[in-house]
């Protein structure tokens, strides 16, 4: 797979995972603390406080590997696989516990210190389930950023440098006898 494809697919995952954090990712109703509350929709932005910065991390390795040297690229899919890895797990760990940040909402507008008083009845939505697939897929990008044998931003506008001659000097051969003109 070429440079140019890896890092358009690695950019327009990072895009649709910048639009899926403004759909909701968990809604519900939290009780407790102060009795019944209102229904809570949180965005993806809300609900998960490490997807932002780890989409954010990703466009940046992406964008180091498509201008920057083997050793710069090498680093930045090291980068690109842990920023997807990391929406994944950030994905996985709110389908596992949806209720924690409608609680922690709660907790925070009833003016509630921690969130032990409040309850809540949360379920996700499909948006976390497409996020951690994207940030797999995001993952598998980094990889394949890792493991590419890409040239260089330059490398095809330079030469390769041409073998040294190695004749004798000319001194040596009108030491011999021989007539160099």
């Amino acid at each position: 797979m070429t440079k140019s494809r890896v890092v358009l697919t690695g950019l327009a995952l990072c895009g649709l995972l910048g639009v899926l954090l403004t759909t909701t990712w968990v809604s519900g109703t939290p009780s407790g603390g102060l009795g019944g509350g209102a229904p809570v929709e949180l965005t993806g932005s809300e609900a998960s406080s490490l997807v932002r910065p780890a989409l954010f991390t990703a466009v940046a390795g992406l964008l180091v590997a498509a201008f920057l040297g083997p050793v710069a690229r090498r680093v930045a899919g090291v980068v690109v696989t842990l920023s997807g890895l990391a929406v994944a797990w950030a994905a996985a760990a709110l389908l596992l516990d949806p209720e924690g940040p409608v609680t922690a909402r709660a907790a925070e507008d009833w003016g509630l210190a921690g969130g032990a008083a409040v309850h809540a009845d949360a379920t996700a939505s499909w948006a976390p389930w497409v996020a951690a697939l994207l940030g797999v897929l995001l993952a598998l990008v980094g990889v394949a950023v890792l493991v590419a044998r890409w040239q260089g931003l330059g490398a095809r506008y330079e030469r390769r440098g041409q073998a040294t001659r190695t004749e004798e000097p000319l001194w040596d051969s009108l030491s011999r006898g021989e007539d160099p003109t």
